[in-house]
């Protein structure tokens, strides 16, 4: 079965609202009196209920500076890799799972930069006009999907897609929930 789901990020509360399903929240930190494995240092925790009482999953820096998904019993779920802050065109984002599997998603499939491409031409009259007007210029950024895929399959079927939009869509065959929702947090995340 498929997932889809969409970020929502908001001053108060960060959720991940999965289609036809209660959402998710997003919180600081570990849950409350929960221990950590030794050398790891907590960045956020998924959970079911807005107090963080029933986690689903808690994300943490391990020593090697990578992000771990781990179940609330520390299970290692994956881990994930994001790509250096400088890092502008084409940044990649990797999930490694348990099982040796990689998954490499890189921003921009073939699809959207054509797209994008397409669009150029009524982006740059867009920045004109807002050049020449009094509006004040907002973040405006390239219509790109990212594709997490395994390496070397460049026409394959991808585990987890996120559209220029925001939504993110995870096969149910190809990733756990939880490893999908932390993907979905970490890339947008404060580092």
């Amino acid at each position: 079965m498929t997932l889809a789901f969409t970020r929502h990020p908001d001053p108060k509360d960060y959720e991940l609202r999965p289609r036809g399903a209660a959402p998710v929240h997003v919180r600081r930190g570990a849950p409350d009196g929960r221990p950590l494995p030794q050398g790891c240092k907590p960045r956020f925790t998924l959970a079911a209920d807005p107090a963080g009482a029933e986690p689903l999953a808690v994300v943490v820096r391990t020593d090697g500076g990578r992000l771990a998904v781990l179940t609330p019993d520390h299970r290692h779920l994956a881990e994930l890799r994001l790509p250096p802050r400088k890092k502008r065109w084409r940044p990649t984002y990797e999930i490694g799972l348990p099982d040796g599997t990689e998954l490499r998603g890189r921003e921009g499939t073939v699809p959207s930069l054509l797209l994008c491409l397409v669009l150029l031409p009524f982006v740059l009259l867009m920045l004109a006009a807002m050049a020449l007007s009094d509006s004040p210029a907002g973040t405006t950024t390239a219509p790109l999907r990212t594709a997490w895929k395994r390496p070397g399959e460049l026409f394959g079927r991808a585990a987890l897609t996120e559209t220029a939009r925001g939504r993110f869509r995870a096969r149910g065959d190809g990733l756990d929930h939880r490893v999908a929702y932390a993907q979905a947090v970490a890339k947008y995340w404060e580092r």
